[in-house]
């Protein structure tokens, strides 16, 4: 799972914003992006996928589970990626209040978390098979209504602002409700080049913002 994200340009680059544990090893030019896949009701299980986007290249990563995130750029705007939304963020290192998560359990039709309450730092994690993430570097989340499971990783969860704050790494993996790992954007932001950090291609104008919304349309801020 993941989302289309915003920049500070406004000018609608095809950012993907996903896990690093859900695309390292693989070859991004072969992944697919599909789009409104959802249903109606809560409880349906089939919806129609429509058209897709074919290819991305990664554009920066974090290289490990610390803070576990990836920023792929969508090279296949054939059919038109008019109507989607970017999504705003928010990379403060300030606790947030949690809104919602977006995600495909299982790559089902899309499912929806509600919160509304404060995210708290993460203390050390510990992931299996060696990987690690150290204390501060996720978000935590208790899911007031809904949970996770496989295939919602890298998906955003959302302030009470609609801004992505992080991207899901793990958890109890219980759909019915648990307690959640995101990786901090924030945590991401800076880095050595612009291959480990964020900040060059979400801030491409340097602007220093901390937050921005999210839009359906290319305009000048």
């Amino acid at each position: 799972s993941g989302s289309m994200v915003n920049n500070t340009s406004f000018d609608l680059t095809p950012y993907y914003w996903t896990a690093w544990h859900c695309v390292v090893g693989e070859n991004p030019s072969t992944f697919r992006f599909y789009f409104d896949y959802e249903t109606s009701s809560c409880s349906g299980s089939w919806a129609g996928q429509g058209s897709y986007s074919f290819g991305s290249s990664l554009l920066s990563d974090s290289d490990g589970m610390d803070p576990d995130y990836a920023l792929l750029l969508i090279t296949d705007t054939t059919p038109s990626l008019d109507g989607v939304f970017y999504a705003g963020w928010d990379r403060s290192s300030s606790s947030p209040t949690i809104s919602c998560g977006v995600h495909h359990p299982g790559g089902d039709p899309k499912k929806i978390n509600f919160d509304n309450d404060t995210a708290s730092n993460s203390g050390n994690i510990n992931w299996g098979g060696g990987d690690t993430s150290p204390s501060g570097s996720h978000w935590r989340v208790i899911w007031d209504d809904g949970g996770t499971a496989g295939g919602s990783s890298g998906s955003p969860a959302y302030d009470d602002d609609g801004r992505v704050i992080g991207q899901l790494s793990g958890g109890s993996g219980d759909c019915i409700s648990g307690t959640d790992y995101y990786g901090k954007l924030q945590r991401g932001w800076d880095g050595s080049s612009s291959s480990t950090r964020l900040k060059d291609w979400l801030d491409p104008n340097d602007t220093g913002v901390t937050y921005i919304d999210g839009t359906y349309n290319e305009y000048s801020p």
